[in-house]
């Protein structure tokens, strides 16, 4: 039994880092925008569906989760560099 105890103390301690690590990346993206009024910011979003994305494997690997979608996070960052071109393109043009 400690053995199950100690697997769920590590998935909990490895959400405790991902909130951490979310919590200062969001920090940072509104103190770097240059008017804080704007609301939600583009990098504080990333930042959010990247830590809920770790936190949903991380629960899948302690079999507590079953939604979890291991290309998910490559798909969005597919799609996210695809913008970021869309971008660049319209810029040049």
């Amino acid at each position: 039994m400690t053995n199950y105890q100690n697997k769920e103390e590590q998935a909990l301690e490895r959400i405790v880092n991902e909130m951490l690590q979310l919590d200062a990346e969001v920090t940072q993206a509104a103190e770097l925008e240059e008017n804080p009024d704007k609301g939600y910011t583009f990098k504080a979003w990333r930042a959010e569906q990247k830590a809920l994305h770790n936190i949903k494997r991380i629960l899948h690997e302690a079999h507590k989760y079953d939604g979890y979608e291991e290309k998910e996070e490559e798909q969005t960052e597919k799609d996210l560099q695809d913008l970021e071109d869309y971008q660049k393109m319209v810029e040049d043009y």
